[in-house]
């Protein structure tokens, strides 16, 4: 029977073939920028995402590797950082293996609930 902390170890070997934290930040910061620089610049979002996609050095993997942050960070009314900064705090929970997947996706289901679900006491 496999120790709980190996088993923390195999779910984080999801990282094998992606990026670290700090590089998925940098990348999102660069799109934020050159997002912002740039839209005026452009007739339409789909232009603007173009002509990024031609400038940013690691987007096409970034976007291959990790859809769903690519269409959130990308979406043209923008998006919430801070919630980035959050699920990335967990990542590394689970890559330092101060979490496992299940317990680091309990903990963010339960606070995104909180957040967005619950109904306050007034």
């Amino acid at each position: 029977m496999a120790s709980k902390s190996s088993k923390k170890r195999k779910e984080a070997d999801f990282l094998n073939d992606g990026l670290s934290s700090d590089n998925i930040k940098n990348i999102v910061q660069e799109i934020m920028l050159y997002m912002t620089e740039n839209k005026s610049k452009c007739s339409s979002h789909e232009e603007l995402l173009n002509k990024m996609k031609q400038v940013i050095d690691g987007i096409t993997f970034f976007e291959e590797r990790y859809p769903m942050l690519y269409a959130m960070v990308t979406k043209e009314e923008g998006f919430d950082y801070a919630s980035l900064e959050y699920f990335l705090n967990m990542r590394n929970k689970i890559i330092n293996n101060e979490l496992s997947v299940e317990e680091a996706s309990k903990e963010v289901g339960q606070v995104w609930f909180d957040k967005y679900c619950k109904i306050p006491k007034n």
